[in-house]
C-alpha cells in the first residue's frame, strides 16, 4: 500500500532534491504533504474528488493505485518553485487523464414528442 509520504518522497526525487538513498527532512516532508493536500483539494474544482481527510505522512495514498504517477509528478511540478527547481517534465497529460477518469455523464431521457416531430412521422394515406 502506497502511503503519502511515498507519493511526497517520490515528487521530490523527480525534482532532484532527494537521492534514492537519502531520506526527507521532516520540514520538507511536512511541506510536502500540506502541497499534496493543498493539490487534491484543488483538483475538486476541476470535477476530481479524491475524498480525503486531512492527510498525515503515514496515511494511505487516497487516490487508486492507477493515479499515483500522475500524482508524483503534479506535485514535483507543485513544490519545484519551493525550492527554485524547474520542472522539466509536463504534467498536463496526466492530469487530464486523471480528470477524464473521474468524468461522470448523466443519461438524458428525452419525451418522446420530442423524438417523433410531427415533421418526422410517415405520411399518412
Amino acid at each position: 500500500m502506497t502511503t503519502v509520504a511515498d507519493i511526497v518522497s517520490r515528487a521530490h526525487s523527480k525534482i532532484g532534491i532527494k537521492a534514492a538513498d537519502e531520506s526527507l527532512t521532516a520540514y520538507q516532508m511536512q511541506t510536502g504533504v500540506e502541497a499534496l493536500g493543498m493539490m487534491l483539494s484543488g483538483w475538486r474544482l476541476h470535477g476530481v474528488d479524491a475524498l480525503h481527510s486531512p492527510l498525515t505522512a503515514d496515511n494511505p495514498f487516497p487516490m487508486q493505485s492507477e493515479f499515483e504517477e500522475g500524482a508524483v509528478y503534479n506535485l514535483a511540478a507543485r513544490l519545484s518553485s519551493d525550492y527554485q527547481v524547474p520542472a522539466m517534465f509536463d504534467t498536463d497529460g496526466y492530469f487530464r487523464a486523471i480528470q477524464a477518469s473521474y468524468m461522470k455523464t448523466n443519461t438524458a431521457t428525452l419525451p418522446s414528442a420530442i423524438l417523433r416531430t410531427p415533421s418526422q412521422q410517415w405520411p399518412v394515406s
